[in-house]
């Protein structure tokens, strides 16, 4: 089941909220008593007006919702708060856009403002001249970074802070698909803001103030209209759909009011334009629901969300998993190329060694013919059968220095010093730069002594004692211990 989702939407005179629980048809708008700024009680110096209205609507939340997990809350604020502009780029990579976007807006705000945080999207309306368009909305850090602490501070988890224009024109094109050229008036009590969108694109955002006659949001749409058509060089023609809390005759007296827009489209485009269908009483396409729209608000919505960033609501996973993905992968790339690299180079220098073992072995059976390789090292059965021919028989004759004579050649010395016939056993050898301790086992006494003249007849030995030599446990064979210097 979906969280449960506060809605929050302030304006100058106090705060409206809504409680939407579930999604899709068992969805549940209920909503909260409203907070007016006039009835509150003096805050204190460190406290704002929404800070005092935001928990008495914190207060009004049923305990119950609140028990399991901190509460999310979508925060609607006027667009007065914010500086919409609508520019034209040559590219549409988002990360570029991001780049320049904060240098082309520093120069088109009405005045010299700290830093700001901004949203943006893009789209592209098939037009004659189709250019890629980025429609951007900023609102400055100071204001958002004190509205996101207060609610942070009440307990509550922002997951979007939006201009609610544009969340109302957002949940009005969820509902309604199929209306893509429109000018969308949303009122709040204390500001008129006027939205047009072309192709379901958002264009333009106008705030006005608060006209009872109407007569000043019919100019201006006439003059975005206008605007538009000169613009972009056609003739798409626009129904108006409005938002708000109205009386009977304030409806009446909107409608008296925007009449004449509709014979203004048609004089310009030489199109007819009529009028949406309004079922009586006025409460139709033209008049929207309120409630029904604020039921398919969700942060989701194709809207400018401020929470970004360090005001972001998601966690760095969630809130980039492309870039994530996209690194992972390179990496993923990276090592396997890396271990490809070594691979190759393995195989080469094994592939180095082979043809090396391959000629040393060439050699010796040909210096050698009579005898058998086997699986032994070549280069250790030509060392040692050079030494048999120079040296009386040692494998290691040219070696001078102990330092440079590896173990392996010591113990290939051993082996063929001790004849294959003799009964003898090594089971332990102890070397050092010095000398050498080797233990074993022999079938006799005698046995023991023929293997300490084969040692010392080697050359490379210098003097071979016998340490102990004792019966063994089971008292077939005799345990022997050679101490032999090098």
């Amino acid at each position: 089941m979906a969280a449960p989702l506060l809605i929050i939407r302030e304006n100058c005179t106090g705060i409206d909220a809504w409680l939407v629980e579930g999604r899709g048809k068992s969805q549940i708008v209920q909503a909260l008593a409203r907070v007016a700024y006039e009835d509150l009680e003096p805050v204190e110096e460190d406290q704002t007006l929404f800070d005092a209205g935001l928990a008495s609507v914190v207060q009004a939340v049923d305990p119950a919702v609140k028990k399991d997990n901190t509460l999310q809350a979508m925060l609607l604020l006027p667009a007065g708060r914010f500086y919409f502009r609508n520019i034209s780029l040559p590219f549409t990579s988002r990360s570029k856009i991001r780049q320049v976007l904060p240098l082309e807006l520093n120069t088109r705000f009405p005045k010299e403002l700290g830093p700001v945080v901004t949203d943006f999207f893009c789209y592209e309306l098939e037009t004659q001249q189709s250019n890629p368009l980025v429609f951007s909305g900023s609102i400055e850090e100071d204001i958002l970074k004190s509205y996101h602490t207060s609610l942070m501070a009440a307990g509550l988890k922002p997951v979007a802070i939006a201009p609610g224009c544009l969340a109302m024109v957002a949940s009005f094109l969820r509902q309604n698909k199929e209306n893509k050229n429109f000018v969308f008036l949303d009122t709040d009590g204390c500001e008129m803001v006027l939205t047009l969108v072309a192709q379901a694109n958002v264009v333009q955002v106008r705030t006005l103030s608060v006209d009872p006659s109407f007569q000043l949001p019919a100019q201006a749409i006439r003059q975005m209209l206008l605007g538009f058509w000169q613009r972009f060089g056609v003739t798409d023609t626009f129904h108006i759909y409005i938002s708000g809390d109205f009386d009977e005759s304030a409806r009446k007296r909107m409608r008296n009011a925007l009449a004449d827009i509709f014979k203004f489209q048609s004089d310009y485009t030489g199109q007819d334009v009529s009028e949406p269908q309004l079922p009586e009483p006025m409460n139709g396409l033209a008049f929207v629901d309120l409630s029904q729209n604020l039921a398919s608000i969700t942060p989701d919505l194709a809207m400018l969300n401020m929470c970004r960033g360090k005001y972001g609501s998601e966690s760095f996973i969630r809130a980039y998993p492309g870039y994530i993905i996209s690194c992972c992968t390179l990496a993923l790339l990276a090592f396997i190329l890396f271990m490809v690299n070594i691979h190759m180079d393995i195989s080469r220098l094994e592939k180095q060694i082979d043809q090396q073992n391959q000629a040393m072995t060439a050699i010796y059976k040909k210096a050698f013919p009579d005898k058998k390789i086997g699986n032994i090292d070549p280069l250790l059965l030509m060392q040692a059968g050079v030494g048999e021919l120079t040296r009386g028989g040692s494998a290691n004759a040219g070696s001078e220095e102990i330092d440079r004579v590896e173990a392996g050649n010591i113990l290939l010395e051993l082996s063929l010093c001790i004849p294959a016939t003799v009964d003898v056993q090594v089971d332990r050898l102890t070397l050092d730069k010095e000398r050498m301790l080797l233990s074993g086992s022999a079938d006799n006494y005698n046995t023991i002594d023929q293997v300490k003249g084969f040692i010392e007849k080697s050359p490379f030995f210098k003097k071979v004692n016998i340490g102990s030599a004792v019966a063994g446990k089971d008292g077939n064979r005799v345990d022997f211990k050679f101490i032999i210097e090098i």
